[in-house]
């Protein structure tokens, strides 16, 4: 590196600087004495003068008192003139004492000064260095004074130096540069941050003087800290999980990852955006909360949830890790993050799950237990057992396996124990029925299925069970034997009337085995050697290979019986027969369920109708085509019988509940107590079958009525179905509307008020509303009855929904908000008192006004 040069012309030497003073004094001593010497020659002279003249008296007197007057001020001002010399002289002495500190205190300053400092001479010569370059260069002042960089240095640095010192010189500025020199100890290159000015001394010589720092060693930390820098990239661009930097409030860097998740093409389009736009808004002050404890104490925040939005406005939770780091050497935030939205679908739905699980085991008729064998006492006990025992679920829970033996009926304790050492003997669960002494101090019958954990010894920890209760069942059993030859009659009666049927006939149970069928049945298939015993459908559908139309196989789903066991009435659906030894069979195929009293499906009817040689027909049709008519009549005809045989046994089901209902009323009023209780429970549920059946053939006459709709009087209607209910509270001030409706617009005011007066009870206010608003006729029909809840609202005109405002199948508000929406309308429900649904429901509607008649021709109705 260039070196500067010495300080030595700055000031004199001590030695030179004290003989020039001795000099000066010496001078001085010769210049007083010789005047001095002169002036006493001069007044020995005057003395002699006076003398001579002294005779002249007064004149001569005179002169000498002048003259006498003159050398006292000429000595006078020789005097002065030496004082101010010694004045001066002390001066010059403490001034060069000054400079030789001072020279003494830089001298000392720049040699212990870690820096490196030099001078050089216009023509590049080194006149100075200090001990720190003298150390770091094993160099002497006294060796390199005079010498240029181009004598120390090889030529490259040399050259280097000579150039910037030339450009401080041309241009009498300060240059801030970064050289190199060799590293004379360690090999390789030392880099030094130099500040070159130039100055110049009192005689105006110019210098460049020069002070260095050597930072190789921040050289070499910087080189390694970028390639660390750049393997921590590497890291985080490689970084399976999204990470993004922001500094200010704005994003500074995203991996690959993070561009991904939140559906950029490119880094640009997030490096820049504010931080908080990825932020949910309802996030936004935690975010900034973390921002600012990580600003204050500088450590990194725990793990939390939040909601980011994507740039395509979607929402993600995701789960969010922040600490302070040093990004492009400014204080940053680095964000590590991880999507959690189909974990957190996954946990909604299990927790989901767990909620349906427990409200099923709340619902269920079964009380399901879980009794410690080691401390005696049950852990856990469903609610349902209250129902079956009397006993709360906290006094279960705080009986001991001795309370629970001491209720068990004493008859049946044996048998109990019995089971309970052949559990623990074979490791395996068991089944015992007891009477169990209920809390009102009667017995029931309880059916207890349980089994035995084990602990890692072998040592049996828990009894887990299910409780039943058998009480009914144990009951219907006496009854049983009394059933069965009244069910043999009645079999007997239904083979007569299955025999006269000329079509084909299968009844089946609810497992979908065959329990009866007619001779029909046998000849249609032409008494195939595959049996038709009572098994299940499924283990003979291969054998007969039962195929759709167009030739795919019917699956077990899809048959009109299993159909008919779930609910579902089939009609008219033509299925082909195969594998009988003969050529494909064609059946038309119509099935209904079974109900009981009760309207629970029991069973179910499947007529069977040989189509074949209609089928034959209709092939025939697309080679004679004149045959056309007459085969079409005999297939309408065919149907039409088919849908008969329906029509009659629904028939039959409706008038076999009638006289159920009648029956029904007999008993209640011959019976008293719990079983005119029952008694009424079944009327109501034989009632509820009627109406359902009532709103089936609602439905139907929705179905096969002309899609035409006529101006009809809103209030006629609303009157009309009021008249239903004489009893009933109502509200109503009238309505003068004519809508777009038909002639079952009463229908719709009929069901909400039947549904308002039945759930609500006597006491109800049905309130009806009407306004037009909008284009549309508005109309409310509230009630002050328990309400619906929030969750029901939206699925209760959903068919075969149980709603909590009743037990049923929902038939009643699905045939309104069929007819509504067959108006043009759309029907919803309100809490009669916002946010208080318990104060009452108000189903409101809206129809469409009728056309004048000038608009209705105008627009082509």
């Amino acid at each position: 590196m260039s070196t500067p040069p010495g300080t030595a012309r700055t000031g004199s030497d001590p030695t030179r600087r004290d003989k020039k003073t001795q000099d000066i004094s010496a001078e001085v001593e010769r210049l007083v004495r010789e005047r001095t010497a002169e002036l006493l020659e001069e007044n020995e002279a005057l003395r002699q003068e006076v003398g001579e003249l002294k005779q002249a008296g007064d004149v001569l007197k005179k002169a000498y008192t002048e003259l006498d007057d003159r050398v006292r001020e000429r000595t006078a001002e020789l005097e002065r003139a030496n004082t101010r010399l010694l004045v001066e002289i002390e001066e010059r002495k403490r001034t060069e004492e000054v400079l030789r500190e001072s020279k003494e205190r830089f001298i000392a300053f720049m040699d212990n000064s870690p820096a490196g400092a030099w001078m050089k001479d216009e023509q590049g010569r080194l006149v100075y260095l200090n001990k720190t370059l003298e150390a770091r260069f094993k160099a002497r002042l006294q060796v390199w004074r005079g010498k240029t960089d181009f004598e120390l240095w090889p030529l490259h640095v040399a050259e280097q130096f000579r150039e910037n010192d030339l450009t401080v010189l041309e241009e009498g500025r300060v240059i801030e540069v970064l050289e190199e020199t060799p590293d004379l100890e360690r090999g390789g290159s030392t880099y030094w941050w130099n500040f070159k000015f130039p100055f110049q001394d009192a005689s105006g010589k110019t210098y460049v003087g020069g002070i260095g720092i050597d930072i190789t060693a921040w050289k070499r930390a910087e080189a390694a800290l970028q390639e660390s820098e750049e393997k921590y990239r590497n890291l985080v661009e490689l970084a399976p999980e999204p990470i993004a930097v922001h500094r200010q409030g704005k994003i500074v860097y995203v991996n690959p990852p993070c561009v991904a998740l939140f559906g950029a093409e490119r880094r640009d389009d997030l490096i820049g955006k504010p931080t908080l736009q990825s932020v949910h808004p309802d996030d936004h002050e935690v975010v900034k909360g973390r921002i600012r404890r990580m600003a204050e104490k500088g450590t990194t925040v725990p793990l939390i949830r939040e909601r980011f939005v994507k740039l395509d406005g979607q929402v993600i939770d995701v789960e969010v890790v922040a600490t302070p780091i040093t990004y492009e050497n400014l204080p940053s935030v680095m964000v590590l993050f991880r999507d959690i939205t189909e974990r957190k679908k996954a946990e909604e739905s299990l927790k989901e799950s767990e909620e349906k699980i427990r409200s099923i085991l709340d619902r269920s008729l079964d009380a399901l237990y879980r009794r410690n064998l080691l401390t005696g006492h049950s852990e856990y006990c469903s609610a349902v057992i209250e129902q079956i025992t009397g006993f709360t679920v906290q006094e279960v829970l705080a009986m001991t396996v001795d309370d629970i033996l001491e209720c068990v009926h004493p008859d049946d304790r044996p048998g109990v124990m019995a089971e309970k050492i052949n559990v623990l003997s074979t490791a395996t669960g068991g089944t015992v029925d007891y009477r169990f002494l209920c809390k009102n101090g009667t017995y029931r019958w309880v059916s207890d299925r349980f089994r035995i954990t084990y602990g890692a010894e072998g040592k049996p920890l828990f009894r887990e069970g299910i409780i039943r209760d058998i009480t009914e069942p144990k009951q219907a059993e006496a009854n049983l034997r009394a059933v069965m030859e009244r069910e043999h009659l009645r079999a007997t009666e239904l083979d007569a009337t299955l025999a006269s049927i000329a079509s084909g006939v299968i009844i089946y149970d609810t497992t979908g085995a065959i329990v009866r069928m007619n001779e029909a049945v046998c000849k249609m298939i032409d008494r195939a050697s595959l049996s038709l015993d009572p098994i299940r459908f499924e283990e003979r559908q291969a054998g007969f290979g039962v195929l759709w139309e167009d030739g795919t196989p019917l699956s077990l789903e899809a048959t009109p019986y299993y159909r008919a066991l779930h609910g579902e009435t089939v009609q008219g659906e033509e299925v082909m027969v195969t594998r009988l030894d003969r050529e494909p069979l064609w059946v038309d195929t119509s099935a209904a369920p079974i109900r009981d009293g009760g309207g629970a499906i029991v069973g179910a009817i499947a007529i069977l109708t040989n189509i074949t040689e209609r089928k034959r027909a209709e092939e025939a049709l697309q080679r004679y085509a004149e045959n056309l008519g007459r085969l079409h009549h005999d297939l309408e005809t065919s149907n039409r019988e088919a849908n008969l045989y329906l029509d009659i046994l629904t028939h039959d089901i409706g008038n076999t509940e009638n006289v159920s209902n009648l029956y029904a009323d007999l008993l209640i009023e011959s019976l008293n107590g719990e079983a005119a209780g029952y008694v009424k429970k079944l009327q109501r549920s034989v009632q509820k079958s009627i109406e359902i059946l009532g709103t089936v053939s609602t439905i139907r006459r929705i179905h096969q009525a002309s899609p035409d709709l006529k101006p009809m009087d809103l209030d006629a209607a609303i009157r009309g179905a009021m008249e239903g209910y004489p009893d009933s509270i109502f509200s109503y001030h009238g309505a003068h509307h004519l809508v777009e409706a038909d002639d079952l617009l009463t229908v719709v005011f009929a069901n909400l008020i039947g549904n308002a007066v039945k759930f609500g009870g006597p006491e109800v206010v049905v309130a009806v509303r009407t306004e037009q608003d909008d284009g549309f006729v508005r109309v409310s029909v509230e009630d002050t009855g328990p309400g619906v809840p929030d969750k029901d609202k939206q699925e209760i005109f959903q068919l075969y929904e149980m709603k909590k405002r009743g037990v049923g199948k929902g038939l009643g508000l699905y045939l309104v908000q069929i007819l509504v929406e067959r108006y043009g309308g759309k029907i919803w429900v309100e809490d009669r008192a916002p946010g208080r649904p318990e104060e009452g429901a108000a189903f409101k509607f809206t129809l469409r006004p009728a056309c004048k008649p000038a608009d209705r021709a105008n627009s082509g109705r």
